[in-house]
């Protein structure tokens, strides 16, 4: 399996999440220096970053995932056997499938709800910050099954790796 486009794909986040934060970063700056300087602001301003505050809370999350980069807690999993880490890891995998289950769910319905509701000042659609929780899950979803594809592929190549190696020697 070639992995440039999941090369291509992260560059593109990456991409997204530097544009997002350069962007959080000259509103706000912006909007401080208007308040402090002209006693005005924009009020869009607040709203912007807000929304890209989202979206990168969100592709950073996914970026974190990619690179198994989340918190978790191993000192105990480490001190168990093989069979029983196996075990935790699929007990692990099988909670985080829920509770993305159930994210995915709650920000479909929140896209839904919130299509038709508009922002106060800049009037973008309120389901761009939920499209945004709900890419999030999804891609968190995709990932996971992957790394369980992996493992079982893995797995099912244990044995004949170790017949290919036995017989080489």
């Amino acid at each position: 399996m070639s992995h440039k486009p999941v090369s291509v794909l992260r560059r593109a986040a990456e991409a997204m999440l530097a544009i997002s934060m350069f962007g959080m970063v000259c509103a706000v700056f912006l909007n401080v220096v208007m308040r402090y300087l002209f006693n005005t602001g924009l009020a869009g301003y607040e709203e912007l970053s807000r929304l890209l505050f989202v979206w990168l809370v969100c592709i950073g999350a996914v970026l974190a995932t990619v690179d198994n980069q989340h918190l978790r807690f191993d000192l105990v999993l480490d001190r168990l056997p093989a069979p029983a880490q196996r075990l935790c890891r699929w007990l692990s995998r099988l909670l985080i499938g829920w509770a993305l289950y159930h994210l995915i769910l709650g920000a479909w319905a929140q896209i839904l709800v919130g299509i038709d509701s508009r922002s106060p000042v800049l009037g973008y659609p309120l389901a761009l910050a939920a499209a945004a929780v709900f890419t999030m899950g999804a891609c968190m979803a995709v990932l996971l099954l992957r790394e369980a594809w992996q493992e079982l592929r893995c797995r099912r190549g244990e044995a004949g790796a170790a017949v290919t190696t036995h017989s080489v020697k």
